[in-house]
């Protein structure tokens, strides 16, 4: 070492603390390469993977719940329209069999003479209430789930950080039961970028390291989740302006421009994670029905597994409408005959084995040498045959 140290320029403690501030600058601008997620990441990282797929079959079940009762109230009210125009229908038969029987007793009586006369003008200025209707049948009696107080509260005006539990606020329903594809995707980047930040602190086991510096955000976040954090898929064009979505987990500091978590990771419950996505999306929709189009998320859907895109597979896009364009011929211009296969195939004449043209070569097919056993045995049976005999020319 140094056998005097002096400090002309500044004191001890001074310098001391410059040092130590330089130091940890170094240390915050400078990655990890060889860092390796611990077991407190492993062990949280699988509960809030179970936590998630319960979460979204409690979505899917309370969805199908709602489909449901939806469809069991139209068929109530189908069978209840049903029965009514029935009875309205038997009502107007009975009045108008009525009407038609007070018709013909009064025109009987009218036929009769004018002995009834005044007993007829009596029959038809009688009051309708006297006609007997038949007495209606009772309305089937049927108790709708939806006419039911079970407790279901107001959804839009429910305090989201009031609610004991996420899975029911009311009625069966959890918080999340509106969660879009976009809602779920940036409820899980802010439990990962908070269980990251954690976890970073705990594995690198430097006080002098206070979190990750936000240019090496992507670097660790592929190195603990095993997958990019491309900020392009969420509408955005730095990493800042993503964090920027999700102030109400990380923020970056101003000084150091490291990432700091908002929440502490001694949680006993992931359901403040379900309270802040929920009214996120809230805030997101008021401000997006007031005309603030930037408050819109511009995510970007996946790709469906196993359907390739058409600029993957090489179609060219058709146009607009799928209509081929109509060319109308100008005056003066012809358009070129085509002939098909088919038409050049008749076009040709057949030409008959062994005839040659006019002014062409003969083509002769080759002589195979045989055995004259053969020959002779093959001439006689065509001779016995009459199909062929010796010296007689062949007439096409």
């Amino acid at each position: 070492g140094f056998d005097e140290i002096r400090y002309d320029w500044s004191k001890q403690d001074k310098c001391r603390d410059y040092l130590k501030q330089w130091v940890q600058e170094k240390k915050t601008t400078t990655r990890i390469e060889d860092l390796q997620p611990g077991d407190w990441f492993v062990s949280k990282w699988k509960d809030w993977q179970k936590t998630l797929q319960s979460w979204h079959a409690k979505q899917n079940t309370y969805k199908a719940a709602v489909a449901k009762r939806a469809a069991d109230k139209a068929a109530r009210q189908a069978r209840r329209a049903a029965a009514a125009a029935a009875r309205e229908a038997r009502a107007k038969a009975a009045a108008a069999k009525k009407e038609m029987e007070a018709k013909a007793a009064a025109e009987k009586k009218a036929a009769e003479g004018g002995e009834g006369g005044d007993e007829t003008k009596e029959a038809e200025e009688k009051p309708a209430e006297d006609v007997k209707m038949e007495d209606p049948e009772p309305e089937e009696k049927e108790e709708s789930e939806d006419d039911k107080d079970e407790g279901k509260v107001d959804f839009d005006k429910l305090d989201v950080f009031g609610v004991e539990d996420v899975l029911d606020v009311g009625g069966g329903e959890p918080l999340f039961s509106t969660f879009g594809f976009e809602d779920w995707t940036m409820m899980s980047l802010r439990f990962e970028l908070h269980l990251l930040a954690h976890a970073f602190k705990r594995d690198v086991k430097d006080p002098d390291r206070i979190g990750i510096h936000v240019e090496h955000l992507a670097f660790y976040y592929n190195k603990y989740f095993k997958k990019a954090l491309n900020h392009k898929f969420y509408g955005v064009d730095t990493i800042q302006e993503l964090l920027e979505l999700l102030r109400d987990t990380c923020v970056v500091s101003r000084k150091a421009k490291v990432v700091e978590p908002q929440l502490p990771d001694d949680m006993e419950s992931l359901g403040i994670f379900v309270m802040l996505t929920e009214e996120a999306r809230r805030d997101r929709v008021r401000r997006v029905d007031l005309g603030d189009e930037s408050a819109r998320l511009k995510l970007s859907q996946p790709a469906v597994p196993g359907v390739p895109s058409l600029a993957a597979a090489g179609v060219r896009p058709a146009a607009m409408g799928g209509v081929r364009p109509v060319v109308t011929p100008q005056l003066g211009q012809v358009r070129p005959a085509t002939t098909t296969l088919w038409q050049q195939a008749v076009a040709q004449p057949p030409v008959r084995p062994g005839y040659a043209a006019p002014g062409a070569v003969p083509q002769v097919r080759p002589f195979a040498a045989a055995g004259t056993a053969a020959l002779s045995a093959a001439a006689a049976a065509a001779t016995a045959a009459g199909a062929w005999r010796p010296g007689t020319p062949w007439r096409g």
